[in-house]
């Protein structure tokens, strides 16, 4: 979807003032070139916008321009994980690993000329990490750990050198949540702190004055809350994103389940179904995330008493068919529709 050049023009607007003030609170720490600064506040708003493709052709342009420097390559591979993660398809992958090694390259290059290049360190930090979160994506725990923790060992030593980038927090915050969430699946890995509410005040700061990191931070954030069950921060996480990007489908699913969460099922029920709605048009389309809105769909209206709509939901689903990929992720899901099913008819025999 293209949104009006007048409506981006507005965004830069409001984003950068903040951008400029954060680079004027930190006098020590370099700025990056102007033109720079600009294509990644560019090709970010433009992902939450959901406009792949000008987002692509921005981050490819800031390539061109700056082709030694670490920023697009970083930039490409976010837009590439940001559809990927949208879509639940992992047919960019080997593209957007390429992506991230090239940003890493020429990090190092860069610190060969200057050791003490901040963005440099920050950009190879941040290409390791999004490594691990994408391959947390599809439950691959101990590689997601492994580059998890390398890149956010980047991260923590800029931190503890005094960088003033408010971004570098969003990474370790994340991946020191996450960490101490999974203490019991990670068996191997004993004496974990737990720094859960640590990391969640952290990634609160982040998406006060990051530059670059502050919406997807505020994503990350809404994922954190609703596992650790705060559905009413959760939603009030999820309404400050839409205010910036009303159309977001990330923001729109983020609240949705933070109202179920809350038990507010009818609210929940009305944008489910518009998430639906969004997805059917959408190309190409897994089932992935169509499965996910009839789940919740068919739990709403089990819980509001539709044992009717509850039952259609759960057979829109098991008329679906998926790659053997796609099932195996959804495998939980697959089995509590029949659960949802067997609930509802009896709830509806009861009548």
């Amino acid at each position: 979807m293209t949104l009006p050049v007048a409506l981006l023009q507005n965004s830069l607007r409001i984003l950068l003032p903040a951008a400029l003030y954060c680079f004027s609170a930190a006098p020590d720490t370099p700025a990056l070139p102007p033109e720079i600064h600009q294509g990644l506040i560019t090709t970010i708003d433009l992902v939450f916008k959901e406009d792949f493709p000008l987002a692509e052709a921005e981050a490819k342009r800031l390539i061109r321009k700056a082709p030694e420097h670490p920023a697009g390559y970083f930039c490409m591979a976010y837009v590439l994980d940001s559809w990927m993660a949208l879509y639940q398809s992992d047919v960019k992958e080997n593209e957007f690993y390429r992506y991230c090694d090239q940003a890493i390259e020429k990090g190092e290059k860069l610190l060969v000329r200057n050791s003490k290049d901040v963005w440099a360190r920050f950009f190879i930090g941040g290409s390791d990490g999004y490594k691990g979160t994408y391959e947390a994506r599809y439950e691959r725990w101990i590689t997601a750990f492994r580059y998890g923790w390398k890149g956010v060992s980047v991260l923590l030593d800029l931190k503890s050198e005094g960088c003033a980038i408010p971004d570098i927090l969003s990474g370790i915050g994340c991946y020191n949540y996450w960490r101490s969430a999974m203490m019991k699946a990670l068996w191997w890995m004993p004496g974990i702190e737990d720094k859960r509410q640590e990391s969640i005040d952290l990634l609160q700061k982040v998406r006060r004055e990051a530059i670059y990191t502050r919406s997807a931070t505020t994503v990350n954030l809404i994922d954190i809350l609703i596992n650790e069950e705060a559905f009413g921060d959760a939603l009030a996480v999820a309404e400050d994103g839409l205010r910036q990007y009303p159309e977001s489908t990330v923001f729109l699913w983020g609240k949705a389940r933070s109202l179920f969460g809350l038990k507010r099922y009818r609210e929940a029920i009305a944008i489910f179904e518009r998430l639906l709605a969004k997805v059917e048009q959408m190309t190409p389309d897994n089932h992935f995330n169509t499965t996910q809105y009839h789940y919740y769909l068919a739990r709403s209206c089990l819980a509001e008493g539709d044992y009717d709509r509850a039952v259609q939901e759960c057979s829109s689903i098991r008329k679906m068919t998926y790659d053997a990929a796609i099932k195996k992720r959804l495998d939980k899901v697959l089995g509590e529709v029949k659960s949802i099913q067997k609930d509802a008819l009896e709830q509806k025999s009861k009548k």
